[in-house]
């Protein structure tokens, strides 16, 4: 069984993250941004600190990956994200269902310090992250 988490804001929500552009071309970012949390048994990174830096993009001025939230939330919504994170603080990749990699658009799989099966320095994931859901 999955330890997994998963919580949704939809862009616009009560936490200020509305639709933004972002870069001179205007991309618009996702509606939304789910992340997916493994149970956090052999931590790493700090996948709370990861999920607040992207959470956090509005207040530093960064143009934000969506409407990311750090902490454990229902697993209902998924349907409803545009992009999806799976964070996992270690290697074993349990968010991700033990996958390092995803070449679904909109998706980004975070296992310790690798970033879709890169190895990323901890302070650099949230960029990471943000660079691959513009791709």
């Amino acid at each position: 069984m999955s330890t997994a988490a998963r919580r949704t804001v939809p862009s616009g929500s009560e936490d200020g993250c509305g639709d933004r552009t972002t870069g001179p071309e205007k991309v618009k970012p996702p509606a939304s941004l789910s992340v997916v949390y493994c149970g956090g048994c052999n931590p790493q990174i700090d996948r709370g600190a990861v999920a607040a830096e992207l959470a956090g993009d509005k207040a530093s001025g960064a143009a934000p990956a969506g409407g990311a939230t750090a902490g454990d939330g229902d697993a209902g919504g998924a349907a409803e994200a545009s992009a999806t994170v799976y964070l996992s603080g270690c290697a074993r990749a349990c968010a991700s269902g033990h996958r390092l990699t995803s070449d679904e658009p909109g998706e980004v799989v975070v296992a310790g310090e690798l970033v879709d099966g890169r190895t990323t320095p901890a302070h650099d994931i949230a960029a990471t992250i943000r660079q691959k859901l513009k791709e």
